[in-house]
């Protein structure tokens, strides 16, 4: 079988933009499916008779009116800002404020609602690479600068996922970048994550209040239902909500800490134990936000079915949430001297 990228038309918007789908493929016939919709990730299949174990949408009709941010390149700011606003460059930048009374991922334009320019590498014939890019404007949801990002994917022959991000500004200001995409290793539609097990390489969390938003505070995670350092299955956690902590997010929602040295580290893993699969996150950021599918209840898949609570999981690498309003998190501003670079992968065995 040959490797190679396939590009088809999925939809046209009201004002006539095309929304299209990308498949890479590997030689051994496992596809990945992505859309300049939010330059989102909507689909992994290991071969043509097998489920996806990436959430996406099978109408256009579902794919636009969906909130949960299915697959979807996060930014400017993934995850919150408190109150939508912080302090840059001796002044007070102000946000939207798109989850009352806070911001996340970006603001109700943020790059998940963009419909973002695509191109086929035709120099690295070897690997399905697949980038695209953006311009984001100055005072783009109240963010300064003007920000041109670039997210380059490619399918290994191996089965790693790997996207690279980078992003130039003209002026300070502040970026975090991630991945939102949705897996079960049962197939997308097994509506649990039962027979999953979960392990977080990551010694500490952040405290976070009942808005999901950090107190400042880096907890231990022993003795915690957070301490997942070794193999843990979390169904039981999630039926019924007895801990606090998740009580408070509906189910696992905390960003993880690790070392700001920008090195390409593994971060987490799952595993079921009913198909056998096993997926791996690694990256050079400094969190990880571990996310059960709280609120993906509801979300179309298509015209007739929908996607249940706790449903799948995300593995969101990024710097941490509120990372501009707390001086002791890693540094998240940029300028027009300094570049954003990061790297995430997402290895299936």
């Amino acid at each position: 079988m040959t490797a190679g990228i396939s590009e088809v038309v999925f939809g046209t918007l009201a004002d006539g933009r095309v929304i299209k789908q990308y498949r890479l493929r590997n030689k051994a016939g496992a596809e990945a499916t992505f859309t300049n919709l939010g330059a989102a990730w909507i689909g992994f299949t290991w071969a043509d008779d097998e489920p996806s174990l990436v959430l996406g949408c099978d109408t256009l009709a579902a794919l636009i009116a969906q909130r949960a941010y299915l697959g979807c390149t996060l930014g400017r700011f993934a995850n919150r800002i408190g109150q939508g606003r912080f302090a840059l460059s001796g002044g007070t930048v102000q946000l939207d404020i798109n989850l009352p009374p806070h911001h996340i991922h970006g603001g109700e334009q943020g790059f998940s609602e963009q419909l973002w320019d695509s191109q086929i590498s035709l120099t690295e014939a070897t690997l399905p690479t697949l980038i695209f890019s953006h311009h984001s404007a100055h005072g783009s949801a109240g963010y300064p600068g003007n920000v041109d990002v670039q997210v380059r994917i490619t399918l290994t022959e191996d089965n790693r996922v790997c996207f690279q991000y980078s992003a130039q500004t003209d002026r300070p200001t502040i970026l975090n970048l991630s991945n939102h995409a949705y897996f079960n290793l049962n197939g997308r539609l097994a509506g649990s994550l039962a027979a999953h097990e979960f392990q977080i390489h990551a010694p500490q969390f952040l405290e976070s209040d009942a808005q999901a938003l950090p107190t400042g505070e880096i907890v231990d995670v022993a003795d915690t239902v957070l301490d997942l350092q070794q193999w843990r299955a979390i169904q039981a956690d999630l039926t019924p909500l007895l801990d606090a902590r998740l009580r408070r997010a509906g189910g696992y929602d905390h960003c993880f800490c690790f070392a700001d040295d920008q090195q390409l580290k593994p971060l987490a893993a799952a595993r079921s134990s009913q198909t056998g699969r096993t997926l791996t996150c690694s990256s050079t950021l400094p969190g990880l936000q571990f996310y059960s599918g709280n609120f993906l209840g509801g979300t179309a898949f298509d015209q007739d079915r929908h996607y249940q609570p706790h449903g799948a999981f995300c593995f969101e690498p990024g710097y941490w949430p509120d990372a501009p309003n707390h001086a002791h998190f890693p540094d998240c501003s940029f300028d027009q001297h300094q570049d954003y670079y990061a790297i995430i992968e997402y290895a299936f065995t």
